[in-house]
């Protein structure tokens, strides 16, 4: 699960998106392979870190 966390902050750091300590905390925090892998699509095409959150 950490590697998949990781993905996900690397993928908005990669896109140039700051990653507030909230969201970077919330993200390693998690232990849902699921959640994790919703995350990562989302980072794909946020415009902010708290798009991630969306809907939840």
């Amino acid at each position: 699960m950490e590697a998949k966390a990781e993905m996900v902050l690397h993928i908005l750091e990669r896109r140039g998106i700051e990653v507030p300590e909230a969201v970077r905390d919330r993200v390693n925090a998690c232990t849902d392979l699921n959640h994790l892998e919703v995350w990562a699509q989302r980072a794909m095409h946020a415009g902010d870190a708290s798009e991630l959150f969306d809907g939840e």
